[in-house]
């Protein structure tokens, strides 16, 4: 299609879910160069896109606004096409009381996937990388076949200083090298224990490396589990926001974390990071120039989000990842500088 004035973008949650959009919007502006692209994104993570240079507004749902409140703002920007990047029952919502006009759906999985995975038939494995369904999403819109993006996180002007500030008053000296962890993820399955988490930090501390911790308010039982065994490493957890989140990760020499939003704004950082799966797909993101830990016990990956515990009541696929073998996994990553830009 020809290019219209603004695309209005729909995605709504969760924080590594609206990073990992990053490459579909850059491409989006590349093939839309003079078009302004509007996303609608909760305003708790508005901060994700707000620096974009490929976003033009920023348009953020509140807390407790109603679908037709904000349907009633979204019309009035008066956009001439629309990119759902959510499509979930909100914006399938929002989709059915706004103008008609082109628009696009990105899909998560086909419908055989699902099926499969969940009625147990066999674990999950991802046909691509989410970040490029995102994309064909983009180029359905588009009509045309484009360069993939790239997966990029855009710092905002006072978010490294929000993190030094912190760091500073921890007692972290930004003249040593720095191993950042987040032990956190929402649901159970997809934590690595946290006493590894604390056996990888006294490695990392006895190699000469400053070790901190960080996670939300609702994580600091494992920051504290952590620094239990490892006494010497910094506890973080609920003491950075958003901003002071991406400028923190912006330090680290290197990231360690589960499959969670960390992670992926520590890849979009270009942050050297190793990553934690059990429940979910590696498969899922691409990890050149990073790396991954993943059992592969023969009923994993066993869910496309996490689950609240082992529906078989061992949780080998965690389990079975030894604190040794991640460090031996860190070390490349550790000398080896920032990353080249991935496509998600």
């Amino acid at each position: 299609m020809n290019p219209p004035d603004s695309v209005l973008v729909l995605r709504f949650s969760a924080l590594g879910d609206v990073i990992l959009t990053s490459p579909a919007i850059d491409a989006l502006r590349g093939a839309w160069p003079k078009t302004k692209i509007f996303y609608a994104v909760k305003s708790n993570l508005a901060h994700l896109v707000q620096h974009n240079p490929c976003v033009d507004q920023v348009i953020g749902l509140e807390a407790g606004e109603g679908i037709l409140h904000f349907r009633n703002r979204l019309r009035a920007l008066n956009y001439g096409a629309l990119l759902d990047l959510h499509a979930k029952i909100r914006s399938r919502l929002l989709r059915a009381m706004l103008p008609r006009t082109p628009s696009s759906i990105w899909h998560k999985r086909d419908f055989s996937e699902t099926l499969a995975v969940k009625l147990a038939l066999r674990p999950y494995h991802a046909a691509t990388h989410l970040s490029q369904r995102f994309h064909a999403a983009v180029e359905a819109l588009v009509g045309d076949s484009l360069p993939l993006g790239r997966l990029r996180y855009y710092l905002g002007p006072d978010d490294q200083q929000i993190a030094d500030q912190a760091l500073a008053q921890a007692g972290v000296k930004s003249s040593q090298p720095l191993l950042g962890m987040s032990p956190g993820a929402n649901w159970e399955t997809k934590r690595w224990p946290a006493e590894r988490f604390g056996d990888l930090a006294s490695r990392a501390l006895a190699s000469g490396l400053q070790v901190v911790v960080v996670g939300s308010a609702k994580e600091a039982r494992l920051g504290r589990e952590i620094v239990r065994v490892a006494p010497k490493a910094v506890d973080l957890c609920g003491k950075l926001d958003l901003r002071g989140l991406g400028g923190f990760i912006s330090r680290c020499t290197a990231f360690v974390a589960n499959d969670s939003g960390p992670m992926h704004m520590a890849r979009a950082l270009r942050v050297p990071t190793l990553a934690f799966f059990g429940s979910t797909d590696p498969g899922m993101f691409d990890f050149e120039g990073h790396a991954f830990a993943f059992a592969g016990v023969p009923c994993a990956p066993c869910s496309f989000f996490g689950r609240s515990r082992c529906p078989r009541g061992h949780f080998r696929c965690m389990l079975d990842l030894d604190s040794a073998g991640a460090w031996n996994s860190l070390q490349p990553l550790l000398s080896g500088g920032r990353r080249a830009f991935v496509t998600g």
